[in-house]
């Protein structure tokens, strides 16, 4: 019997016997043999986790070369620190925002690995986090709002990790405290005071005390930032700066079209993650639907950021992408590995051509 080599695994064929004069296998096409860019991502190995490193910076490569018109507005007095050192626009800032941006979605991934809330385990919340950030030329900036996220998701693993625990005062007290954190970076995530009162009463049977250790670590930074800034005598510029951020429905209505344009995007997705709600919750277990519910709670909750934030942009749909790029994550989990690979294409070419669109018909 003489062997040829194996081919590649379009070609299945792999000897062939003098004896018989026959081949022993037959050729045999396989779908998975040519290249498709989420196959990649289907796995959490670190080859795919180095990748995504290159994806982001594909996502965000209009930085580098469509001239920046961009300042952060409504900002809390820890993004005013922030930008004080580095600046809000150029290499450095744009560097920060890619390695933020990295860490947030490698966190994201392990939060819903850790959590079993997707079928697999797989880089795919954060990839479609990182997709959601990234789709308008609006939110490629080091944002106050991106900033945010960061303690925002540390808030939600502290949600998740109270399940079924007795004794986790600790963490009820951190989902507090990072919320603080991050609206002193964009006061409007004091909305998310909702989701840590809504995720607890999902999660936990209510106990007053713990709303009272929510509220205690939510006040602390605060206390903290206080103490520090009448050290420096500084305390009335801090306050003020606080006072700042808080408004009533105050953004100027613009008919342009990159608003509309920018609101429709958003909109559509996350029509698409409501009207998914019920095959998320399909054939799940207890522990997994309560959580994804503290995701659609973190959804809702982002829209009464309408109601305190002062001086809104369209930036401001940062808020949502956390929710949507999980949701959003599942949906593709779950959906025939072509259409997956057609659909986030067409999604990907989209957001590359709204962000060059200005820079490639500036008369437009």
């Amino acid at each position: 019997m003489v062997f040829w080599p194996r081919e590649t695994e379009e070609r299945a064929c792999s000897f062939y016997s003098l004896q018989t004069g026959k081949f022993r296998c037959f050729s045999r096409p396989n779908q998975n043999a040519h290249s498709q860019v989420l196959s990649i991502f289907r796995t959490n190995q670190l080859l795919a986790s180095i990748l995504l490193t290159f994806y982001i910076v594909l996502v965000r490569i209009s930085v580098w070369f469509v001239p920046e018109n961009w300042e952060p507005s409504g900002y809390g007095p820890l993004s005013a620190w922030v930008y004080q050192w580095i600046g809000h626009s150029g290499t450095t800032p744009n560097l920060v925002a890619i390695v933020l941006l990295l860490l947030q979605a490698t966190f994201l991934n392990y939060i819903i690995s850790e959590h079993r809330l997707a079928d697999t385990v797989s880089l795919f919340p954060g990839l479609f986090y990182v997709l959601a950030s990234s789709l308008l030329p609006e939110l490629l900036h080091l944002s106050p709002l991106l900033m945010a996220n960061t303690f925002l998701l540390l808030s939600i693993n502290e949600i998740f990790a109270t399940y079924k625990k007795t004794d986790c005062a600790d963490r009820i007290y951190n989902i507090g405290f990072w919320i603080g954190i991050a609206v002193l970076f964009y006061p409007a995530y004091l909305v998310f005071l909702i989701l840590a009162f809504s995720g607890l009463n999902i999660l936990r049977a209510f106990k007053f005390k713990e709303r009272l250790m929510v509220l205690t670590g939510l006040l602390t930074p605060f206390l903290l930032l206080s103490a520090y800034a009448f050290w420096q005598r500084q305390l009335m510029d801090f306050l003020q700066s606080l006072k700042d951020g808080l408004g009533f429905l105050d953004f100027t209505p613009s008919p342009a079209f990159p608003t509309y344009r920018s609101l429709a995007v958003f909109a559509i997705l996350i029509l698409v993650v409501l009207f998914s709600y019920r095959s998320y919750q399909y054939k799940q277990v207890i522990e997994v639907q309560r959580k994804i519910n503290i995701l659609f709670w973190a959804l809702l909750a982002s829209a009464f950021s309408l109601l305190i934030q002062a001086n809104i942009q369209i930036d401001l749909l940062l808020i949502t992408t956390i929710p949507i790029g999980v949701m959003l994550s599942i949906n593709f989990i779950r959906m025939p590995t072509r259409m997956a690979e057609v659909i986030h294409l067409l999604i990907l070419a989209g957001a590359l051509a709204l962000q060059f669109w200005g820079w490639l018909t500036p008369g437009s």
